[in-house]
């Protein structure tokens, strides 16, 4: 699976830049012939529009396979480190059945639309639609990929959580620290 992820990450890295130097490329030869020639390519829009879309998935699935995206985890801190290791694995699972559901919601959604084209190109309308399933895809393997090492390591995105033993150990620390704190007797001040 290691393989298969770490190939995925490359491939989409270096799709995402080949597709963003050829849009900044048409982009820039589009407006040098509109403000110095006075012509334009009817067709540069369209492709852009294309590009754009594949390219902003592209860059989600990216963004996935590195943590990239933005989290709000000011109460995330604040957990226990047990806690924290089953909500990463309820997030994981969720975040992998969301994804699932894009990519049949997607594919679906790209095949209703390959009958449309687009005005300019007669390209078909789908082939934009068909960033979603095949990113959705790659996302989902992403996570299957986390979620697979959080259950094998019991740790994600940084967060260790101890073994049992460690886990008690650390629950009986915290006994005596609130026993020092409240008093022997449980009823507070100290004796």
């Amino acid at each position: 699976m290691k393989y298969i992820t770490n190939f995925l990450d490359k491939f989409i890295f270096a799709l995402a830049c080949v597709l963003t130097a050829v849009l900044l490329s048409m982009v820039l030869v589009q407006m040098l012939c509109r403000n110095l020639f006075n012509f334009s390519f009817t067709q540069v829009e369209e492709y852009c529009v294309l590009m754009m879309a594949w390219l902003t998935f592209l860059a989600a699935a990216y963004a996935v396979r590195h943590c990239g995206h933005v989290a709000v985890d000011f109460f995330f801190q604040k957990m226990a480190r047990p806690v924290k290791y089953v909500l990463n694995l309820v997030t994981i699972m969720g975040l992998l059945f969301l994804t699932l559901y894009m990519t049949c919601y997607g594919y679906g959604l790209s095949m209703r639309q390959m009958k449309t084209p687009l005005p300019i190109t007669h390209i078909p309308r789908g082939c934009m639609y068909l960033a979603v399933p095949v990113c959705s895809v790659i996302m989902a393997l992403f996570f299957l990929d986390a979620l697979i090492n959080c259950i094998r390591k019991k740790s994600i995105e940084g967060v260790v959580v101890d073994t049992d033993e460690q886990i008690d150990q650390e629950l009986e620390s915290g006994k005596k620290l609130m026993e020092e704190v409240l008093g022997n007797d449980g009823k507070g001040g100290r004796q």
